[in-house]
């Protein structure tokens, strides 16, 4: 019988080497034995968004949040998750958890970015989360998220520019750019 730690370690290097089905085993044994580990329903939730399960993820990491609220990370994520959802004020809310950080952390300054991108100003978008790229020493695979986020501004950038150029007014465009970059963003099979 393994126990929480073991648990843990051995969940962080299943997750590592991309073995998800073993993580996910893992990580639901050590919530199964002590349902009030924080770390270990973050993981699940990091581990359910990695395989695609969006529901299950936001559940387990507003669990971790509810056992611990200053897990930031896991208060970060949750946001970003409900961003990705199309739940942008169950976003802001559940970033209110990161008021704890200094105004220049990283965390903090992707938020105010985020929430700028939420609503379509996309030069300060653009600006806070260079801003917290090069803050973020910690975690480059956040900075990798965030510099995708960038390319997406840039994109629409210049697919506006290119329709302004055109004069292709349309009823159904704030639509239809948000279905292109949803379709863009990952769904390899569809295209």
């Amino acid at each position: 019988m393994l126990d929480q730690e073991e648990l843990f370690r051995l969940a962080v290097n299943a997750m590592e080497s991309q073995r998800h089905a073993e993580a996910v085993v893992l990580l639901k044994q050590g919530v199964a034995n002590d349902g009030q580990d924080s770390r270990l329903h973050y993981l699940l939730g990091a581990e359910y968004a990695q395989i695609g399960m969006p529901d299950r993820a936001a559940a387990s990491m507003e669990q971790a949040v509810a056992l611990q609220p200053n897990l930031v990370m896991a208060v970060f994520q949750l946001g970003l998750l409900y961003l990705t959802q199309g739940r942008p004020d169950d976003a802001r809310r559940a970033w209110l958890g990161l008021d704890i950080l200094p105004k220049d952390a990283a965390l903090q300054l992707f938020r105010l970015g985020l929430e700028h991108l939420i609503r379509d100003e996309f030069a300060e978008c653009r600006a806070l989360l260079t801003e917290g790229i090069a803050a973020n020493q910690e975690v480059p695979a956040l900075n990798a998220d965030m510099e995708r986020i960038l390319q997406q501004i840039a994109s629409h950038d210049a697919e506006a520019a290119q329709t302004a150029s055109q004069d292709e007014a349309s009823s159904g465009s704030a639509n239809s750019l948000f279905l292109r970059g949803y379709a863009a963003s990952g769904d390899e099979q569809l295209h």
